[in-house]
């Protein structure tokens, strides 16, 4: 029970690892109200802890990726637990909105096990076997966004804000262990220097394969946070509908995502990795497609759209397992980096185009039209970047 592991995790010690930054974000955005109140700053500084915590896991990403292909994926996810547990317990303890905001921002830490998660199940996986594992993985992290908020909110209710992070701390100790006892070390053994290092992730960068892999699957996401954030100014606006609708809304790219997911896990074993990434993309630009002509018609109701935005998930739900997979496999040498840099961008990505569509809908005072158009226009690009990793890979495997 106590005995460090030797072997590599379980299916469902990664999936825990999978959920755990999961929970740390979305289960605190229902106490950002109290937590304002309490700390006498406004809601917009007070949901600094969310978007500074997002920039900082993306960033941590960048370094955390090089460092477990240099040391190994154990270690650095092992001092990264300890890093995110030590922070929860700062934010419980928190007596000022500054020392609130530091602690939040280094228990980003845990957004390691998310990524190197990903570079465990490519070490000891082939590319379709790994993205079937990373399927499985996802269906299971899409409950994560629609129940963490409410779990946030009952704690909330019952014993305040400082118990979400009690709960992190507990979630921490058993995270360490979980690892530790499950999780031995996955990586090829590496003999670089930090310099040779550093070359390499060079190398990485100027990969065409990697990169379409990775714009493929940031775009996908990004499109998926484009819709989050417009879809309550839409449905309150143009609709003249309530919040609680505007909840339900958003619920429905998340069990898209689940089917996407549940199906990949299915069949991503038999498909090469960009034709099945591609195949998610058509997906949602055909689902978007429709949806725009019957908006463009006035025949689509609310309803009809919500029920159309399930293809968002169901597209992501195809494309991301393969793409992750994809995009770590063009240099199994540098998985970790790969893993660390992809989902560095994707978070980045999903981030701006969160922001623009915020603006562009508030400048434009715009409805469900332009929330459309915006999310087709994205859908349609990711398709088109993810084509030349269906060319360039069979090229390179020709080649090779």
């Amino acid at each position: 029970m106590f005995t460090a592991a030797r072997t590599p995790p379980h299916l469902a010690t990664l999936i825990v690892m999978a959920a755990v930054p999961i929970l740390t974000l979305n289960m605190f955005l229902p106490a950002l109200a109290t937590l304002a109140e309490e700390f006498g700053v406004s809601y917009g500084t007070a949901a600094l802890s969310i978007s500074l915590y997002m920039v900082a896991t993306a960033i941590l990403q960048l370094i955390v990726g090089p460092l477990s292909d240099r040391y190994g994926r154990r270690p650095v996810i092992l001092v990264s637990v300890m890093v995110f547990t030590l922070a929860s317990i700062g934010c419980a303890l928190a007596e000022s909105f500054t020392a609130f905001m530091l602690w939040r921002v280094v228990q980003a830490a845990v957004i390691t096990t998310n990524a190197l998660g990903r570079a465990i199940v490519r070490d000891v996986s082939p590319p379709r076997e790994a993205a079937a594992r990373l399927g499985v993985i996802g269906s299971v992290m899409s409950l994560g966004p629609m129940l963490a908020p409410l779990a946030g909110g009952l704690l909330l209710a019952a014993f305040g804000w400082r118990m979400n992070f009690v709960l992190f701390t507990g979630l921490g100790v058993l995270l360490f262990w979980v690892i530790w006892a499950d999780a031995g070390e996955t990586a090829p053994k590496t003999i670089r220097s930090v310099r040779a290092q550093i070359a390499a992730y060079g190398v990485l960068m100027r990969d065409g394969v990697f990169w379409s892999y990775t714009a493929c699957a940031s775009l996908s996401v990004a499109v998926f946070f484009a819709y989050i954030t417009g879809v309550p100014l839409v449905v309150a606006q143009q609709f003249e509908l309530s919040p609680a609708v505007a909840g339900a809304a958003m619920g429905a790219p998340p069990v898209g995502f689940m089917l996407g997911n549940i199906i990949s896990a299915r069949i991503a074993s038999r498909i090469p990795l960009a034709r099945m990434m591609l195949a998610g993309r058509v997906v949602t630009v055909l689902g978007l497609g429709v949806a725009a002509v019957l908006w463009a018609g006035g025949v689509l109701s609310p309803l009809g759209l919500v029920l159309m935005m399930t293809t968002i998930g169901i597209g992501n739900g195809l494309s991301l397992p393969t793409a992750y997979a994809g995009a770590m496999s063009v240099r199994p040498d540098l998985t970790g980096s790969a893993a660390g840099l992809s989902g560095a961008v994707m978070l980045l990505a999903g981030g701006a185009l969160s922001w623009a569509t915020g603006v562009i809908l508030g400048l434009y005072d715009g409805g469900a039209g332009l929330l459309l158009g915006i999310l087709l226009v994205t859908s349609a690009a990711s398709l088109l970047v993810g084509l030349p990793a269906l060319r360039l890979g069979a090229e390179r495997d020709a080649a090779a």
